[in-house]
């Protein structure tokens, strides 16, 4: 373990080091799966972004490439390194008719339902990149029932492949109830909270 203190004038000093909070190195094979070693060549994303357009599922551009280059390890990229570029590219193309209406929807819905409640997260550019709405029984039964609650990230069947995130719960005749939903960009720890 090291540490380092950084100055006012930008010099790095080492201020700790521990050699026994030590492990050993990435093995020659697995160098790949560091942070620090994975990118995405222009070449790749673009094969990506044309076959996403396209409609090939991510996990099948994955393999494909995969495959084209000798096996993952080869591809200097993970999975999940394809799926968030994916959904970068697809962030992009959000049009603002589409996040209006929502927002208009939202809005109608909460006129109606005094305990209807929602959110919208947009990045710096003003694109939506996650959304979030729960209706009155929703809150009701998450008064009710929400001791153990579910997040079922398993479908992406809409325009901007975007996570579709159920948000449920168990109610005491062992039977799923839904407690709110949202639409995610990606699964990162940022978009749930």
């Amino acid at each position: 373990m090291v540490r380092f203190l950084v100055s006012q004038d930008g010099l790095w000093s080492v201020n700790k080091s521990v050699e026994s909070h030590n492990h050993e190195l990435a093995r020659p094979d697995d160098q790949y799966l560091l942070r620090s070693a994975r990118s995405i060549s222009d070449y790749n994303a673009a094969v990506l972004k044309s076959m996403s357009e396209a409609r090939i599922r991510t996990v099948d551009a994955f393999t494909y490439l995969s495959d084209e280059v000798g096996g993952v390890a080869n591809l200097r990229f993970t999975k999940r390194d394809a799926y968030n570029h994916i959904q970068k590219e697809r962030r992009a193309k959000f049009e603002s008719g589409d996040t209006n209406s929502l927002i208009k929807l939202f809005k109608e819905r909460a006129i109606d339902d005094h305990m209807f409640a929602w959110d919208v997260e947009i990045d710096e550019d003003g694109c939506l990149l996650n959304f979030f709405w729960v209706d009155g029984l929703g809150r009701i039964d998450y008064d009710c029932f929400g001791d153990v609650i579910i997040f079922d990230t398993s479908y992406r069947l809409n325009k901007y492949n975007l996570a579709c995130v159920l948000i449920i719960g168990v109610n005491n005749h062992w039977q799923n109830v839904l407690l709110g939903v949202a639409f995610l960009s990606d699964e990162t720890i940022a978009s749930f909270t």
